[in-house]
């Protein structure tokens, strides 16, 4: 399982109880390694291993459908190419990366009115629960809406 925690905290300068909703949105994920499921909590500081939605500082959980290996032809899976020319109409790479937003409104709420958020993230591969580089994407933020 990997286990990631904010090096810095996510500030939140606004008021928590005039905000109608307040997501976590997680930019450029990565799913060309198969399926993995993520689980999102906020400002536990002694977290254990096995702690799952029933817990406290849980905010939220989302779970990726994801092909593991390529079966296609060379460069099938290679989701950074462009396309073949300007009249190539093919929609979007199934692989590309993709904005993952989670709304923790109601668990930033159970905890008061915080100025920052730190988030510790679970995150197990279906086929490789033992892995440790499951959850990849390039920045996190937290959107805040009144």
């Amino acid at each position: 399982m990997q286990v990631w925690s904010t090096s810095a905290q996510l500030a939140l300068p606004i008021d928590v109880e005039r905000v109608s909703r307040l997501d976590l949105e997680f930019i450029d994920v990565r799913r060309d390694r198969g399926s993995f499921t993520v689980l999102v909590f906020l400002n536990a500081d002694e977290l254990a291993q096995n702690a799952g939605r029933d817990h406290e500082r849980f905010a939220a959980g989302y779970t990726v459908f994801a092909q593991s290996g390529c079966w296609g032809a060379s460069g099938h899976c290679d989701w950074e190419r462009g396309p073949a020319s300007a009249f190539d109409r093919r929609p979007e790479h199934h692989l590309r990366p993709f904005n993952l937003t989670l709304d923790v409104t109601r668990a930033v709420k159970r905890l008061g009115n915080p100025d920052a958020l730190k988030l510790t993230i679970h995150a197990a591969a279906l086929d490789d629960p033992a892995a440790t580089d499951v959850f990849r994407f390039r920045q996190v933020a937290a959107l805040a809406y009144q």
